[in-house]
């Protein structure tokens, strides 16, 4: 699916550090299925407020509490809407992946629209096609009268995007830009390879 036709500038962006993250590296990725819908830390607010973002006209931002939190400390005055089709995989067996109730993201985030997230509990186990997000998102695209779109998201969602694999390693960096879609010259090779960890990430301007 080529987002190109869309003549929109869209970068995605992988959330700051979350506690799941910290812990998974101590004492092995099984803690993903001990810790519901992870915050960041201390250490992954700094790294949303440091962040060298282009400015957006609006964000997609996924309704996990650590990409809310980040989009929030990133991007303080700009419109904000949570898609359930941004959140992380898997989303059948690893709760840190499983989103809040609307009640309390709406009492925690009462600046983000909500609306796409239509019942108050998320279905869990979650096990519908991947690409099924991939075309849910592209289609709320095309309603959007913004050019300058910010996806703040996570790191086996964005690699999806790109490969159509979802895969674990290698994690992109927290808080880094990349290009999904341009209005410039970017080449078909740069934007699949896009997930790599030595693809230069886009440049504030």
């Amino acid at each position: 699916m080529d987002f190109f036709p869309l003549n929109k500038n869209i970068v995605g962006i992988r959330h700051g550090e979350a506690l799941h993250n910290v812990v998974g590296q101590r004492y092995g990725t099984t803690v993903y299925e001990q810790f519901e819908d992870t915050t960041l830390t201390l250490n992954g607010m700094r790294q949303a407020i440091d962040a060298d973002v282009p400015q957006p006209d609006v964000v997609l931002v996924s309704p996990l509490t650590r990409t809310l939190q980040t989009a929030t400390l990133m991007f303080p005055n700009v419109r904000m809407v949570a898609l359930e089709c941004l959140k992380e995989y898997p989303q059948h067996t690893e709760i840190c992946n499983r989103r809040s109730s609307v009640s309390i993201l709406s009492r925690l985030f009462p600046h983000v629209d909500l609306t796409d997230c239509k019942t108050e509990q998320q279905k869990w186990p979650n096990e519908y096609p991947h690409i099924d997000d991939k075309k849910h998102l592209y289609e709320y695209l095309k309603t959007l009268d913004e050019v300058n779109i910010a996806i703040v998201t996570h790191s086996s969602w964005l690699k999806f995007l790109f490969n159509g694999k979802v895969e674990a390693e290698p994690e992109l960096e927290h808080c880094t830009p990349y290009i999904i879609c341009s209005q410039t010259n970017v080449t078909t090779s740069r934007r699949h390879q896009i997930w790599c960890p030595n693809v230069v990430p886009t440049v504030k301007k």
